[in-house]
């Protein structure tokens, strides 16, 4: 991920400005004209946001934060569903959250948890958040045993656990 200037400068939210989608660069274009409510949709490396004339900050960091939610919860349900077949698991449902310290959970009710803002994250990333929350649903725990499963669909795991540690602000920035 590159960015230009500071990384860690709060986003603005207007046109020009640059978020992530699987570590991937998307153009905000912020589209304003005559319309009650925002809409924002992805197209090629362009992520469009409609929104009425009067659209201040906060308008566009709802909508926005709904399309990643959307995002989020289709990316991530079939990225757990295809390593939970791999693991022959199961879990019930997939939720998305926004905490602050939090990028996942797995419940004691085979519901796995994920913090929308793990799509802004590069992809290997967000794979092993997802891996190290399905691999849950074996060890419900931190144990030895719990870590060979990660490493052993997830070799580099240290390294995205040391990216999140590092580039966590780079995940906040609106």
């Amino acid at each position: 991920m590159s960015f230009d200037g500071n990384p860690f400068d709060q986003l603005k939210l207007e046109s020009g400005d640059e978020l992530c989608y699987l570590g991937q660069k998307r153009i905000l274009t912020v589209i304003r004209e005559e319309r009650r409510f925002a809409k924002a949709k992805c197209i090629a490396d362009r992520l469009l946001l409609w929104v009425p004339y009067e659209a201040d900050y906060e308008m566009k960091r709802e909508q926005l934060g709904r399309w990643y939610r959307k995002e989020a919860l289709a990316v991530f349900t079939q990225k757990a569903s295809e390593y939970a077949k791999v693991l022959d698991v199961t879990f019930n449902e997939v939720h998305i959250k926004d905490q602050r310290s939090c990028w996942g959970s797995c419940s004691s009710k085979k519901n796995l948890n994920f913090n929308w803002r793990i799509l802004m994250a590069p992809e290997p990333v967000c794979d092993y958040v997802i891996i190290h929350e399905v691999c849950h649903l074996v060890h419900m725990d931190h144990s030895p045993a719990f870590w060979d499963l990660v490493e052993r669909f997830c070799p580099d795991y240290r390294k995205h656990k040391k990216w999140l540690k590092e580039y966590t602000e780079l995940l906040y920035l609106f």
